[in-house]
């Protein structure tokens, strides 16, 4: 079972890195043109997740394990739901952490939801821990995302 899942896993990082070295090679590199292939709408999404993760190169294994958790059809789309999160946690006023370096740790207990954003508002990660005592672990002292923006 363990080695389905492994397996598994390694083909959802093996088509999340096929897609992006298609979008990075484009057009005369035997890829379909990404202006006639993707909407504008799913363009934006693409920019917005990769001006959004604070290391690009780390999102196609944090999408692989964790964009399950929020049924992502992408990347793309796993980094924008991470952004919209932390927006959400500023209206809402969600429970949040800040750590001396900046880390903005973020737990909506209504949905199991976690995640932590570098000092300039990017994301470090965004998943579903599955249980609520891992944010209480988590370092930092807690804040109002309402008053501390």
């Amino acid at each position: 079972m363990r080695c389905l899942f492994k397996i598994l896993i390694l083909a959802a990082v093996a088509g999340v890195l096929v897609y992006l070295w298609q979008t990075q090679n484009g057009p005369g590199r035997g890829q379909h043109e990404p202006s006639k292939t993707r909407t504008s709408s799913q363009q934006a999404v693409a920019r917005a997740g990769g001006q959004t993760w604070g290391n690009p190169a780390s999102l196609p294994d944090h999408f692989a394990r964790h964009g399950a958790d929020f049924r992502a059809r992408n990347a793309d789309e796993y980094a924008r739901m991470a952004a919209q999160f932390l927006q959400r946690a500023k209206t809402e006023g969600l429970p949040a952490k800040v750590d001396p370096s900046g880390v903005l740790r973020v737990f909506d207990y209504g949905t199991g939801t976690f995640g932590a954003y570098n000092r300039n508002g990017t994301t470090k990660t965004f998943f579903k821990p599955g249980n609520s005592s891992y944010f209480a672990r988590q370092p930092g002292r807690p804040i109002d995302l309402r008053t501390s923006r």
